[in-house]
């Protein structure tokens, strides 16, 4: 057993941790101490904070039951009372926290939840049903003392991944924290590397099978997160290694090497942009057509799966950072998906889509916007075109020459476009 520690050994990041909690996370520890119960906050928080993160939610457990709970804290919202879990919900600018009565869990037979929970466990009994020891630790707010029973802090400060006891118990209880222990490997807290039990396991010890047991919304949620990591290279390649990605992504997928993966990151690319980058890039070797159904396979959102597909399908296609028009037409065209275009294939090309980048950055706006000066009434009145394909055509062709040459007024748009034979596409 690992020492729980004392007021006087608590260092600094877990006394920032305390000292900077929210006023709704204080005020949900003071009344449940001030009601007679113990409280600990357990979980990422530790972990973040012992790493120098700044933690996003907050996880406390207490002795107390979650009808005591609301009892004490009215606005509390009872989340999941058979296994303990009340809510408090996020005030201004404060996150959510979760507090959860300790507990002791029963068999799990559904690879998901226990068939049953006992509350009344000590602190140590319910940090033993967590998943890896780095998640394991509990810190005591009034006391302020750590408690840490499986040697987590000892892993973190050497960047071991372990599971709390047996892997493949910890695995059969909940087939999801396969996806979690290759998402930990490449946390900002990390990375981590699987001590020689875990690495086992998931190498050929058949863990990975168990995925298979897992909604597929469950999945998605997870490789979305481990996608919006800065550093995804190296996890990437042991979980196509492991064959994690074929059960996560189906028989329609082609295998493609992660390898590159990491230059998708910069400090600009919001955490959408970079998971869409990403899936893109994974998805490259997919014939097109088996695209769709790969991402529908997963649940992805309708948004979601537009945009991933739509990046696969321009990769490559970067224009000339020398050429403003087709930097314009280029921009015009990829809407809000630049960024996640600009990302994928900095993978692909780096100097390039970097150039192209710099490019963009200094773009003047259009002089009109974005809007088409010449719409189909317009067109209809000057050629008495019918409706139909070709309207459409020298539509989309006018519009084009408009964005190329950043063309002000309705006029000079049908001079700039002559004959009306060049091309229509805004891109390529």
């Amino acid at each position: 057993m690992g020492d729980a520690g004392s007021a006087g050994q608590l260092d600094e990041p877990l006394r920032h941790l305390l000292d900077g909690l929210s006023t709704s996370a204080l005020s949900s520890i003071s009344k449940l101490d001030d009601g007679g119960h113990r409280v600990w906050i357990v979980g990422g928080a530790i972990r973040d904070a012992l790493k120098g993160l700044v933690p996003h939610d907050i996880d406390i457990a207490t002795d107390a039951s979650p009808e005591e709970v609301i009892a004490l804290i009215p606005h509390a919202i009872p989340t999941g009372v058979q296994f303990g879990t009340v809510t408090v919900p996020p005030r201004d600018e404060d996150g959510q926290i979760e507090i959860t009565t300790l507990r002791a869990d029963g068999e799990y037979i559904d690879g998901r939840r226990p068939t049953s929970v006992t509350f009344g466990a000590s602190i140590e009994e319910d940090l033993e049903r967590r998943d890896f020891t780095v998640n394991a630790m509990a810190l005591d707010p009034v006391n302020r003392t750590l408690i840490d029973p499986h040697f987590g802090r000892n892993d973190l400060d050497n960047g071991v991944l372990r599971a709390v006891g047996d892997p493949m118990k910890r695995f059969k209880e909940d087939g999801l924290r396969v996806l979690r222990a290759y998402r930990f490997m490449a946390h900002p807290s990390g990375p981590y590397l699987p001590d020689e039990s875990l690495a086992h396991t998931l190498y050929g010890g058949g863990a990975v099978p168990l995925l298979v047991g897992v909604s597929k919304e469950r999945v998605l949620m997870e490789m979305e997160r481990l996608l919006t990591f800065p550093s995804v290279e190296d996890t990437l390649v042991r979980m196509e290694r492991d064959g994690v990605l074929s059960v996560v992504f189906g028989p329609e997928w082609s295998v493609t090497s992660p390898e590159g993966l990491d230059d998708c990151f910069d400090d600009e690319v919001n955490p959408w942009a970079l998971r869409v980058a990403r899936f893109s890039l994974l998805l490259r070797r997919t014939e097109s057509a088996s695209r769709s159904i790969l991402l529908e396979g997963l649940r992805m959102s309708g948004q979601d799966r537009s945009a991933v597909l739509a990046v696969c399908e321009r990769l490559g296609q970067l224009p000339d950072p020398l050429d403003t028009g087709q930097l314009r037409r280029y921009r015009v065209a990829l809407g809000t998906h630049l960024g996640a275009q600009l990302a994928a294939d900095r993978c692909l090309d780096p100097s390039l889509a970097n150039s192209v980048h710099n490019s963009l950055m200094s773009l003047a706006p259009l002089k009109a916007g974005e809007n088409p000066l010449v719409n189909g009434l317009m067109i209809v009145d000057r050629l008495s075109m019918e409706a139909g394909p070709e309207l459409g055509r020298v539509k989309s062709l006018l519009y084009r020459v408009q964005i190329e040459h950043d063309i002000s007024d309705a006029e000079s748009v049908w001079e700039a476009a002559g004959d009306l034979n060049g091309p229509a596409q805004m891109w390529p």
